[in-house]
């Protein structure tokens, strides 16, 4: 009888503890997939808004991750990117001679 009450107890315990783990609903819909992202753009007008979404194993991880950016954002980390390798080469460049 006391088994039974513990592995039911177990069971519940194990039960609630994975529905902690569900993100919180904040209103943002989810993109799971590829439909998913399909059906945000059509409600998007501008192209900045638009959704690219890739597979990409992030930092720390084996296991590939959907990373979604909007066109926007993606163009702004790119020109942060060229301004920062900008910065490093006029930095470091007399410091190695070029």
């Amino acid at each position: 009888m006391i088994r039974k009450l513990l592995s039911g107890s177990v069971i519940i315990l194990t039960v609630a503890g994975c529905e902690m783990l569900q993100p919180p609903d904040d209103g943002i819909p989810r993109i799971r997939n590829q439909a998913d992202v399909d059906a945000y753009n059509t409600t998007v007008s501008a192209e900045s808004d638009q959704l690219v979404c890739t597979r990409e194993r992030v930092v720390g991880s084996n296991i590939p991750q959907f990373v979604c950016l909007t066109v926007g954002q993606r163009d702004r980390l790119r020109e942060q990117a060229v301004e920062d390798v900008q910065q490093l080469i006029d930095e470091l460049g007399p410091a190695i001679g070029n």
